[in-house]
Order: structure tokens, then sequence, then C-alpha cells
């Protein structure tokens, strides 16, 4: 997606120098970046691979001086830089609808725009939140509670009785809700906590 210097300066709460009407499509380390990628220096060290770069803006503290380019202004660069490149990075999204092939219990309370990729299953009592995506070959167990906007990565696995918040992200291969340390060893053999 395009935005402005200006947009993303905005965004990312810099100071705009230059032209806020230069169009910035992508992000890019320094040396793979093209005219209308963002990239960022933390430091004055790296200022000469930004002035190397083909990119027209750049996201700098100040005390470095990038002639002939767009800078955007931070005390904080690369936080500065992550919440521009949230403009400009379309996230593709995990799931959306119900496929076909998901198992959603009976009892189960799936609020409207709920994303349940391929062969998903979601237990008895559990509480999907509105607008959250759950990755193909995911599991949620009984009783969970999940809020709103969540992304759920594929294969994921929450034991019964989890519960999450809004916004949270979860990537592939998770377990939550498993036996931590809840093993205990006495008389030769373990005993768990339940």
């Amino acid at each position: 997606m395009r935005r402005t210097a200006a947009e993303l300066a905005e965004q990312a709460g810099a100071k705009l120098e230059g032209d806020g009407t230069l169009e910035i499509g992508g992000v890019a380390a320094p040396e793979r970046a093209g005219a209308r990628d963002l990239i960022y220096v933390e430091t004055a060290k790296y200022a000469e691979r930004a002035a190397a770069s083909a990119a027209l803006c750049v996201v700098a503290p100040d005390g470095v001086t990038l002639p002939g380019k767009t800078v955007l202004r931070s005390a904080h660069p690369k936080l500065a830089f992550v919440r521009a490149a949230a403009l400009l990075l379309d996230r593709p999204p995990i799931a959306s609808g119900i496929h076909t092939t998901a198992i959603v219990a009976p009892l189960a309370r799936v609020t409207a725009g709920v994303g349940i990729g391929p062969y998903a299953v979601i237990g008895e009592d559990a509480h999907i939140g509105a607008g959250t995506q759950i990755g193909a070959h995911s599991v949620v167990g009984a009783g969970c509670w999940i809020g709103e906007n969540c992304r759920i990565h594929p294969r994921v696995t929450l034991y019964g009785g989890v519960r999450i918040g809004n916004r949270v992200e979860i990537h592939s291969g998770a377990v939550l809700g498993a036996d931590g340390f809840g093993y205990a060893q006495g008389e030769g053999k373990y005993e768990h906590d339940d």
C-alpha cells in the first residue's frame, strides 16, 4: 500500500524533513531498498549505508545527516520505523469465513466476522471474539475464551480453559495451557499436580 512521507511521519510520531508528498510503497534494508522503500538508521554509525541507499525516505535520529533524503526524525527510530511500516505492509488474512472442513462444537460461541481455517477444531463452550482469525489445523479446547481481533496462526493448540485477551497474535506451533511445572518426582515416580 502506498503512503506519503507525511502520512508515515504522522503515524510514526516523527518530525518530517523534506518532501512530504513523496510516495513510499514498502520497507527494506538499505542495501536492498528501491527508491520508494522506507529504511531506518539507529545511529550515526549507519548513516553512510543509508546515504548510499537508493531509498529516498529514511527514519533517523537527530544528528544524523542524510543529504538528498526525506527524513522522518525520531528519538526512537526503530519504533518509528515499526509504526510507519505497519501502514505500508498489508497483513494477509489467516482465515476468512468458516471453512467447510472446520469443526465447530454446537455450544461454541463464534461471533461475527470470525475466520476459521481448514481443519481447525473449536471445542464446546469456547468463545471466539469478533474479528478473530484462527488458522488451519489449530485446536481451541473446550471452555477457551479468545478476545476480539486476535490472529492465531496455523497449527496452534489451546488446551481447555485458556483465556486470551484482545488483539493477541499467536504464532504457528505454539501450545498454550500445557503442563509446565506440573510434575514432581517423589517415591520413585512422577506425579502431576492435578
